[in-house]
C-alpha cells in the first residue's frame, strides 16, 4: 500500500495548511513581544503583530499550502474576506462557549480549531481555488 505524498497533492494540503498558520502566528506573537519589548502599547504591538501575521500567511497559504496559480490582485481580496469571516466566527464562538459557562482557555481552544477548520474549506473552495477555462474563439 501506497502512502500520499503529503508534499504534492491534495491530502498534503492540510498539514501544509496549518504548518503556514502556525508559522504566521508565531510570527504574530513574536513581532507583538518584540514591540512591547522596546515599550509600544500592547494594543498596538498585537494590531501590528496581527497585521504580519496576516500578510505572512496569505503569502504561504497562497505559494506553499495551496499552490495557486491565481493573481494576487483575485486571490488576495477574496483572502481578506474570508480572514474577516474568520474573525468574526472566532468572535461569535468564543462569545457563545464564554456564555455557556465553558472556560477562557477552553473556549479560545475549541474557538481556533472551528476557525482553523473554516478558514481551510474556505480557503480550498474559494480563496485558491481555479476554474478550469475552455478557450472558446
Amino acid at each position: 500500500m501506497k502512502l500520499p505524498d503529503l508534499l504534492t497533492n491534495e491530502w498534503g494540503r492540510l498539514p501544509r495548511f496549518l504548518l503556514a498558520g502556525g508559522f504566521a502566528t508565531l510570527l504574530h506573537w513574536l513581532t507583538m513581544l518584540a514591540l512591547i519589548g522596546f515599550g509600544m502599547s500592547a494594543v498596538v504591538a498585537t494590531t501590528i503583530g496581527a497585521t504580519i501575521g496576516l500578510l505572512m500567511n496569505y503569502l504561504a497559504q497562497h505559494r506553499y499550502a495551496f499552490c495557486s496559480g491565481l493573481p494576487h490582485r483575485i486571490a488576495f481580496p477574496r483572502y481578506l474576506t474570508g480572514a474577516s469571516l474568520g474573525w468574526i466566527l472566532n468572535l461569535l464562538s468564543f462569545s457563545l462557549l464564554l456564555a455557556a459557562g465553558i472556560s477562557v482557555a477552553l473556549s479560545q481552544l475549541i474557538a481556533t480549531g472551528l476557525v482553523a477548520f473554516a478558514n481551510y474549506l474556505f480557503a480550498e473552495r474559494f480563496v485558491f481555488h481555479e476554474e478550469p477555462t475552455t478557450d472558446i474563439q
